[in-house]
């Protein structure tokens, strides 16, 4: 499949600067930290912690279920879930926990928030209109605009880094397809389709390639999209689970979870094909690879530690993983602060 020319041009933007992945100092400076969300008791909160494991704070502290936290790209504000209304709706705060407020007001369901590449805006998932759908607003708040319109289940959706489109997940019946759209919602096209299930879409950080995972080879296989070419490439190939991609801010390699060694580890591949390399290689469940954005750690899920599943934090060369957070409960969805420049 050939992509609209309009859509591979993002390749004249070039790629990013290359980052030092492997032998980095194991120093959490300033910028180093990540939100994710922690059970607590009977509730789940948003909390943050440095990359070492120090400074843990809980931001929400509230009896509510609080999740899915997404930074701002100038870090100095958050937007997550909660259902401290009494549904699940949109919030923002800053970064120090003040100044919390309902985005998106309604009584319906509104999740999987999403800041634009310029922080102006937010993207979420509602059922608003009895389906669910992507939906934009403001980032400072007002009338929320329904992008995608179709009566199959919509979302969430993600932002292309440097173009103006989205992608989401469309599901129809037992089939599920990934869709691009411009920024107002037209031009909506599918991507790669497949009589499978198509899930999780990432970009690069040069917008070039998507990563998402998909049953089409009769298994869970992560697959690469190149977005200027329209080729499609099965970088996990194995007959196991594989899925979460997430790609070095480089855009040069690509992290996922694997279980083809009887149980969950985070796997790296260069981009351009090559070996893959076990980064975690233990016997625990290890998922949710998140690379930091300095490209010097990768943060993930384990429960290496005992029954809960816990935020660690190693080296992007898998070595010196430490459990940042050691929060009583469940822990997931982390997400690194973005460096300020």
């Amino acid at each position: 499949m050939r992509l609209p020319t309009h859509i591979a041009m993002v390749s004249a933007l070039g790629t990013l600067a290359a980052f030092v992945l492997v032998g980095a100092c194991y120093s959490a400076g300033p910028d180093q930290w990540l939100a994710f969300s922690a059970k607590m008791g009977d509730h789940r909160q948003i909390c943050m912690v440095k990359a070492d494991g120090s400074g843990l704070r809980n931001l929400t502290n509230s009896p509510s279920f609080n999740d899915q936290p997404s930074w701002s790209p100038d870090g100095k504000r958050l937007a997550f879930v909660s259902d401290r209304t009494g549904n699940d709706e949109v919030f923002v705060m800053n970064a120090d926990g003040s100044g919390v407020r309902d985005l998106t007001n309604n009584p319906a369901m509104d999740r999987d928030p999403a800041w634009s590449p310029d922080g102006t805006r937010i993207l979420f998932t509602s059922d608003r209109t009895g389906n669910a759908e992507v939906f934009v607003v403001a980032a400072e708040g007002g009338a929320p605009v329904n992008l995608t319109n179709d009566p199959n289940w919509d979302g969430p959706g993600q932002w292309c880094p440097v173009a103006s489109w989205i992608t989401f997940v469309r599901a129809m019946g037992t089939n599920q397809d990934i869709f691009i759209a411009a920024l107002d919602g037209s031009q909506t096209r599918v991507l790669a389709p497949h009589e499978a299930f198509d899930s999780a879409p990432v970009w690069s950080p040069d917008g070039r390639f998507i990563a998402f995972y998909s049953h089409r080879d009769g298994n869970v296989e992560v697959y690469l999209l190149n977005m200027e070419t329209g080729e499609l490439r099965n970088v996990s190939s194995n007959p196991d689970w594989d899925a979460d991609p997430t790609f070095a801010p480089n855009g040069q390699l690509l992290a996922f979870a694997s279980d083809r060694t009887g149980n969950q580890e985070i796997l790296v591949t260069p981009t351009s094909g090559g070996v893959l390399t076990n980064l975690t290689n233990h016997p625990a469940e290890d998922r949710q690879p998140v690379w930091s954005p300095s490209g010097d750690y990768i943060a993930f899920i384990s429960d290496r530690d005992g029954g809960d599943k816990n935020l660690f934090v190693m080296k992007a060369d898998g070595s010196d993983p430490v459990n940042v957070a050691q929060a009583p409960g469940e822990e997931r969805n982390a997400a690194w602060k973005p460096q300020q420049r």
